[in-house]
């Protein structure tokens, strides 16, 4: 029988205290218990050099009461850590050796590059950056982590002073905050960042709890309801929601729909951080990551007992994980469209791809012009019913989607275009918009759309999953479906033309 361990997990930072508790065991884990205690040791910290007062007590309380929770749990390890503040402090030996004493917990204080490669760690394990070139961007009370990667591969790493309680600290003296010093604020952020090489970034990935609560204000401005882990964020809305709230006290800012109380006073800051990261590097917005320090630790203890890869079987990533779902559903929603059956066709596309994949001698890489396509294929209705996939075609290619360039929209527009209709005709823009090579490939991915959206003719999800097999001759989908599905049959029977005419085998929809 297969013997599970506990693991608790301490953040100790600038502006809070966190705990989590795992449960590992065979293939994965589980979150068992959480704690969190606001403990703004920063605010003294940043101002004196030193950890004493209210905020060492609220401290001391916080990891008393986490170490209690601890016991009743009857973990196996513990793995706690402090970040900038304790780098910043003075008497942090004395803090720590402190800590040790009455807590009886071991605090490890890591320097900023760790800060930095744990942040990579959890983001790597929910995002494919192998494609992509990424900045990722851990915001904390008292530093910001910055960490540029080509293509998977770090090219640098850098703990920035750029915390958002150190900036309140530092550029907030008048109340209300942050009109006066705003200028200066952001004159700093930019110097601190003036060593990062632009190297043509197509994402800004950012974590932190001040961040995550900006993506929630983001969503509820937007009648959006957010992703629990990852959503998108708009460089025109942080623009919009710094003007609209510099002027503000803390208490107004608290009145905001989802605002976390404890951040009132720091989220404009943070909110300038990250303008000034994607202005600088030319970007239209950012991904929010709800993992960042502590799923980084987490994931790395798991690799140190040797379970990393039952981490990653656990975490397998889909396309709701991998490809920016948040970003394309708001995109979807200017234009009504029905969200929910965008995700199903999405879902089952990717089923479709990775069982055709080999036999079609697709690149990985594609799926995520698949997903894009599959999310946005039906846009075009808002022009016009009769002829919507050649208005999704127009829209698509002339839509801000952050992360791709023109070309790449032009490959998720020519596959949203044969989502139904016609075939792919020498005359029709697909050969005047994609090079041979692509081209090829566009129209196999088509293929997968066409039946993924027959799969869903009724836009109730009664088709619930898919189990495709390939054979010399047939290429089975075998759905996993509830009660009759007759018009999807019919529409399957309509649509599968394309993959019949790429692969030269019968598609077949086996049902009971």
């Amino acid at each position: 029988m297969e013997r599970s361990f506990k693991l608790g997990i301490i953040d100790a930072g600038s502006n809070s205290i966190k705990l989590q508790i795992i449960e590992a065991k065979g293939a994965g884990f589980t979150v068992i218990d959480e704690y969190k205690a606001t403990a703004r040791i920063g605010s003294d910290c940043f101002r004196t050099g030193y950890i004493t007062g209210e905020s060492k007590k609220d401290l001391f309380k916080a990891l008393t009461y986490s170490k209690k929770i601890i016991e009743l749990n009857e973990i196996d390890a513990i793995r706690a850590v402090g970040t900038a503040v304790f780098r910043h402090a003075k008497n942090k030996e004395e803090i720590a050796s402190e800590i040790k004493k009455n807590c009886g917990i071991d605090l490890d204080i890591i320097s900023g590059e760790e800060e930095a490669r744990l942040s990579h760690l959890a983001v790597s394990s929910s995002f494919n950056l192998n494609n992509l070139n990424s900045i990722i961007v851990d915001i904390g009370g008292g530093s910001g982590e910055i960490t540029a990667v080509e293509r998977g591969n770090i090219l640098k790493s850098a703990s920035t002073p750029l915390g958002c309680l150190r900036l309140k600290n530092d550029f907030s003296k008048n109340c209300p905050p942050y009109n006066p010093e705003i200028s200066a604020m952001r004159a700093f952020i930019r110097k601190s960042i003036d060593d990062f090489e632009d190297i043509g970034f197509d994402e800004a990935i950012c974590t932190g709890g001040t961040v995550n609560n900006l993506a929630a204000v983001y969503c509820a401005a937007n009648d959006k309801k957010p992703d629990t882990r990852i959503n998108y964020v708009s460089k025109s809305f942080l623009r919009d929601f710094i003007e609209a709230n510099k002027n503000s006290s803390a208490a107004d800012i608290k009145k905001i729909k989802t605002m976390d109380a404890g951040r009132a006073d720091i989220i404009i800051p943070a909110a300038v951080i990250l303008y000034e990261i994607i202005s600088r590097f030319r970007l239209k917005g950012f991904y929010s990551f709800a993992g960042g320090l502590r799923l980084g630790l987490l994931l790395d203890e798991l690799n140190k007992r040797g379970v990393a890869m039952a981490v990653k079987k656990n975490h397998e990533k889909n396309y709701e994980e991998t490809f920016p779902i948040s970003m394309f559903s708001e995109i979807g929603n200017k234009f009504k469209f029905d969200e929910k059956h965008a995700k199903h066709v999405a879902f089952l596309s990717e089923r479709l791809f990775n069982e055709l994949e080999e036999s079609y001698g697709i690149a990985k890489e594609y799926l995520k012009y698949l997903i894009a396509a599959a999310m946005l294929h039906d846009i075009g209705n808002f022009v016009s019913l009769s002829k919507h996939h050649k208005h999704s075609l127009y829209l698509i290619k002339n839509i801000d989607l952050a992360g791709f360039s023109d070309y790449e929209k032009a490959i998720i527009a020519n596959i949203a275009r044969y989502h139904r209709k016609s075939l792919p005709k020498k005359s029709h823009d697909i050969y005047g918009d994609i090079r041979e090579g692509d081209a090829d490939a566009v129209i196999k991915l088509a293929s997968i759309l066409r039946v993924a959206d027959a799969l869903d003719r009724e836009h109730k999800g009664n088709v619930k999953d898919i189990k495709p097999s390939v054979t010399n001759k047939i290429i089975a989908v075998n759905p996993v479906y509830e009660g009759d599905i007759p018009l999807e049959i019919e529409a399957l029977e309509t649509k599968k033309d394309l993959m019949e005419k790429i692969t030269g085998k019968r598609v077949y929809l086996k049902t009971a």
